[in-house]
């Protein structure tokens, strides 16, 4: 364990390093805890082919104990997201451009990300269900990879890689597949983002007064503080403090897992539904699927959100709310994301990734297709004509890659932050958020849904959902349009 931590210790330095001599991978904003995993990836795939015998071993030593870092850390992740209290409105700090964003357009963006991000699930669906599954043999939920790591990231792919390889899907090498396309799509957004602001520009789409070059985001060299005092020093150090209500919120969702599945096994015995005497292969099948175990079986960090959650309720309850500070649980958030981020692509599993590579590529391309479209078209029906491009270009960078991603093209074209896309963006992240590109309903799909059922039946009832979706949006922004145009 101890060479481990020592081993990832150098291996974010060396992302660091890597990270700032490669001003390329500046431009394309590859965040360095990504370089750092990929360096352990070489390292290791190097050690075990030309090192000694000695070597390999240590090397497969670390691997090993590495593979098991996701779990708990993102667990912790989920646990943190929960203890911060919601915020208020997460728009950007220009107060004049929150009082000039109408409800409307609020809810036209809001539409717009359902849109784009279920859309990745149908795309995912159709293709597996008319180009993948007739030619290999994967789960219905392998679909979801496009959601999972365009619009999720590395963070969703990390937690839905426990969710591919549950009893309930069967995709072991889901994890390893969800990373790949979180990198993917992360350099494929930036790049290809670029690409449609020059043609943007060329056919008049940007109304942003200037626009300027990738290397005219300048970032602040004012420091923030990473945290706040909620409690004086002398009792318990601040950042222990914040630490414990971590731990203590990953425990309650342990003991939350343990009385569910305790629950769930009483269940069983007592319905007889795990029995499996005297039943041939298909019944036992069936009656495994059936059983509560089986369906109750979430990962841990789902069952740390609500830990998160029932700890912040206990503060508040009593009147200790102030204690939780959330920039600190951020920071610890984010420094468990970045290491969860180096042990998950260090001990990704070339050979599994490889067997799985054609229907990968499908995948990737119609994410790729869909994405397309939904900025160069459907943006254009359904946000707001004074700053569609804008607003859909950081659609597009989350939907590709990270909200970070989208908000990078966004300075490309609006620096100075002139038009509302920035604002409507932020008032809007809470009508989808916590229900899809990692969300809720990105989890529950593939556990609760898309393996009980054929795949006909989801693709199709999503697909009808979205091409709904649009058509009202298209009507919506149709109707909010007509007043302008007789003004241009």
């Amino acid at each position: 364990m101890s060479l481990a931590f020592l081993f990832v210790a150098v291996l974010l330095l060396a992302g660091v390093v890597v990270r700032q001599r490669l001003r390329v991978l500046q431009h394309l904003f590859i965040p360095g805890c990504v370089v750092a995993g990929f360096i352990g990836l070489l390292v290791v795939t190097l050690a075990d082919r030309l090192g000694s015998e000695s070597v390999a071993q240590t090397s497969a030593t670390i691997n090993e104990t590495l593979a098991g870092w996701p779990g708990p850390l993102i667990a912790v992740v989920f646990a943190a997201m929960m203890l911060q209290p919601p915020a208020g409105s997460a728009g950007s700090n220009d107060d004049r451009q929150n009082d000039e964003t109408t409800a409307g357009s609020v809810g036209r963006q809001g539409l717009m990300v359902w849109i784009i991000v279920l859309g990745e699930t149908m795309v995912g669906l159709l293709a597996t269900w008319l180009l993948i599954q007739p030619r290999y043999d994967v789960p219905n939920s392998f679909g979801m990879l496009i959601e999972t790591g365009f619009a999720g990231g590395h963070g969703t792919a990390a937690a839905m890689g426990q969710v591919f390889s549950s009893p309930q899907v069967g995709l072991d090498a889901g994890l390893d597949l969800g990373l790949l396309m979180a990198t993917c799509g992360l350099v494929y957004g930036v790049v290809s983002g670029i690409v449609w602001i020059n043609v943007g520009a060329r056919l008049g789409w940007l109304k942003s007064a200037e626009t300027a070059d990738l290397k005219s985001t300048v970032k602040s060299d004012q420091r923030k503080p990473i945290g706040f005092q909620t409690l004086t020093s002398d009792a318990i150090d601040p950042l222990l403090l914040q630490v414990v209500w971590i731990a203590l919120a990953v425990a309650a969702g342990m003991l939350l897992q343990s009385a569910v599945m305790s629950i769930a096994g009483f269940i069983d015995t007592s319905l007889g539904i795990g029995s499996t005497d005297g039943s041939d292969a298909a019944r036992k099948e069936l009656s495994k699927r059936l059983s509560a175990s089986n369906v109750l079986d979430f990962p841990l960090f789902i069952y740390s959100m609500f830990g998160g959650w029932l700890v912040r309720w206990g503060l508040h309850q009593m009147g200790q709310s102030q204690r939780i500070d959330s920039a600190t649980i951020q920071r610890l958030s984010s420094t468990a994301m970045e290491i969860l981020v180096v042990a998950a692509i260090t001990s990704l599993k070339p050979s599994a990734v490889a067997q799985l590579l054609g229907p990968f590529l499908i995948l990737f391309v119609c994410g790729a297709i869909w994405t397309a479209f939904c900025l160069l078209v459907i943006s254009r029906w359904v946000l707001p004509r004074e700053h569609w491009f804008e607003l859909g270009l950081i659609n597009y960078g989350m939907s590709t890659g990270t909200t970070a991603t989208g908000f990078v093209l966004l300075r490309v074209v609006d620096p100075e932050l002139r038009t509302a896309a920035a604002s409507d963006y932020a008032l809007a992240a809470p009508l989808s958020a916590p229900f899809i590109g990692g969300g809720i309903l990105t989890i529950a799909l593939p556990l609760v849904l898309l393996e009980q059922v054929s795949i006909v039946w989801p693709a199709t009832v999503i697909t009808v959902i979205v091409v709904a979706l649009v058509v009202l949006g298209r009507r919506i922004g149709r109707d909010v349009s007509l007043p302008v145009l007789g003004d241009s």
